[in-house]
């Protein structure tokens, strides 16, 4: 009997990726998430522990892929106490069953629980965290309360990117501002790994078959970027116009929430745990324009 997979935040980006791929792979899955989409089987409020019990309860999945977060950092940083109630409470509520029922918790951090100040090789997971945003508070509490437990696997990816026809990430941000001919002012001196969805996804699953893993993981790329480098890298790959990308400081952006600067990574650790390979940039954006031929 296959093991059940449960997908918290199942109608966002990586949700709905990781479940189409987990259900094109046959697995027994269940898709949790705040809206009715084709990726969500049901509708739940996560932040309502008796809810978010209820489906634990009466479906009792084996392994818990935790993806439904707040992860608009400006909104984190403002309205605290709508972060902590979608970023931290779920994740006792997830623990708390896990721990009653010795389940394993696969929970997908991110690299804001770093200060910006990499070493010269980057951040490992020795590194000491030290967030400087309320958005990475919540992520690191969530860290430390699922690090309780017997079965876990937190990972840490940044910058995830992909084609998502209604989504806001990086790359659909470039693509409608080059589709609607709009500048878009980049930060130069924001430094760090970019993680694709499609590499996401298949680490998720090897995560999934290894339940005797447990720990913290770097689930970044190889290829270190500058953020506006990133962007031009993606624009001439596609044959966009690299002049509506403006060059600027994160300061000139004027953000409430502080942002990381230098938070390279270094992916070692995760790659040979899970003899896992990560594909370049260039390969992922090659994928995605074949992806938008299907969907444009």
């Amino acid at each position: 009997m296959s093991k059940k997979i449960l997908i918290t935040g199942a109608g966002g980006f990586v949700g709905k990726n990781l479940y189409q791929y987990l259900v094109e792979k046959k697995y027994d899955v269940l898709g949790i998430g705040k809206t009715a989409k084709e990726s969500v089987d049901k509708v739940v409020d996560i932040s309502d522990p008796v809810a978010l019990n209820e489906v634990l309860e009466t479906w009792k999945p084996d392994q818990i892929v935790h993806l439904a977060a707040l992860s608009n950092v400006e909104k984190c940083e403002v309205e605290r106490g709508l972060a902590y109630a979608q970023n931290v409470k779920p994740v006792e509520t997830l623990t708390t069953w896990a721990n009653t029922y010795n389940k394993r918790i696969i929970f997908v951090s991110t690299d804001y629980v770093f200060d910006g100040e990499a070493p010269a090789d980057g951040f490992t997971e020795n590194d000491t965290e030290r967030p400087l945003q309320y958005y990475g508070e919540t992520k690191l509490q969530g860290e430390h309360i699922v690090s309780t437990l017997q079965q876990y696997v937190i990972v840490r990816p940044t910058v995830i990117y992909g084609w998502d026809r209604d989504g806001m990430n990086f790359f659909m941000q470039l693509y409608r501002n080059q589709r609607d001919k709009k500048t878009m002012n980049i930060p130069t001196d924001q430094v760090n790994n970019p993680t694709s969805v499609v590499d996401l996804c298949h680490l998720l699953e090897k995560i999934i078959q290894r339940d005797d893993v447990v720990g913290t993981f770097i689930a970044t790329g190889n290829e270190t970027f500058g953020r506006y480098d990133f962007a031009v890298q993606i624009a001439e790959h596609m044959g966009w116009d690299t002049h509506l990308l403006l060059p600027v400081s994160t300061q000139q952006l004027g953000q409430v929430a502080k942002r990381p600067l230098h938070n390279a990574t270094s992916n070692k650790k995760v790659v040979q745990e899970f003899s896992f390979s990560f594909a370049s940039l260039d390969q992922h954006v090659t994928e995605i324009r074949e992806q938008m031929k299907k969907h444009i």
